[in-house]
């Protein structure tokens, strides 16, 4: 509901370990732009990723079961594809039937990289994949690595950009001559005073 959060939906976003959603395994809490989701896998292995209240009475989808083709609800049983469709209402009589007419809030999903990427923004069809120089690596030659940090997200940022405290804090004031040429951590405290080039 702010301005950044929409421009935030507008690209597609990291948000979990492929190897965290198993087929047929549990339900995975996810939080994304602020909004609480449930990440699963059927036992085909299609991956799905909805918003995590059940469109019936709301309970959450984290304590749901993940059977064959969707995910069911445990208060009454709704049962939902990865597209959000409902597939069961086996709580109501066959005539009062209304699966057809329900439909949670499931994003589209990727995977690349050893992670799930969503995009949450309103266009039908998604923007392409950004063109990450890793697109051209093979899934042998990437490692990844994921470490949650509890702090706000835009101090985080501007440490990230801010590389002058490196050499300061990170490395205690280890001397360049102590480190090996090639490695970052050389450059980092051969260079304390880092400057910012842009190029269009």
């Amino acid at each position: 509901g702010t301005p950044m959060g929409a421009l935030m939906r507008q690209y597609w976003v990291p948000v979990a370990r492929s190897d965290e959603v198993k087929p047929a395994g549990d339900p995975l809490r996810v939080m994304a732009l602020g909004e609480p989701l449930v990440a699963f896998r059927n036992s085909q292995g299609r991956l799905g990723i909805l918003e995590h209240h059940c469109a019936h009475r709301n309970a959450s989808l984290f304590f749901g079961r993940n059977e064959e083709d969707g995910i069911r609800c445990i208060y009454h049983g709704w049962k939902f594809d990865a597209d959000g469709h409902c597939l069961d209402m086996p709580n109501l009589p066959r005539h009062q039937d209304a699966k057809h007419q329900v439909k949670l809030t499931a994003y589209q999903v990727t995977e690349r990289y050893g992670l799930i990427w969503i995009y949450m923004g309103e266009r039908a069809v998604p923007p392409p994949f950004p063109d990450f120089e890793l697109n051209d690596l093979q899934p042998e030659e990437i490692s990844v690595q994921i470490i949650q940090q509890e702090y706000n997200w835009l101090q985080g940022l501007e440490n990230d950009l801010d590389t002058s405290h490196f050499g300061f804090l990170h490395l205690g004031g280890v001397e360049s001559a102590n480190l090996n040429p090639g490695d970052t951590m050389y450059y980092l405290a051969a260079d304390c005073a880092p400057q910012f080039h842009l190029e269009e």
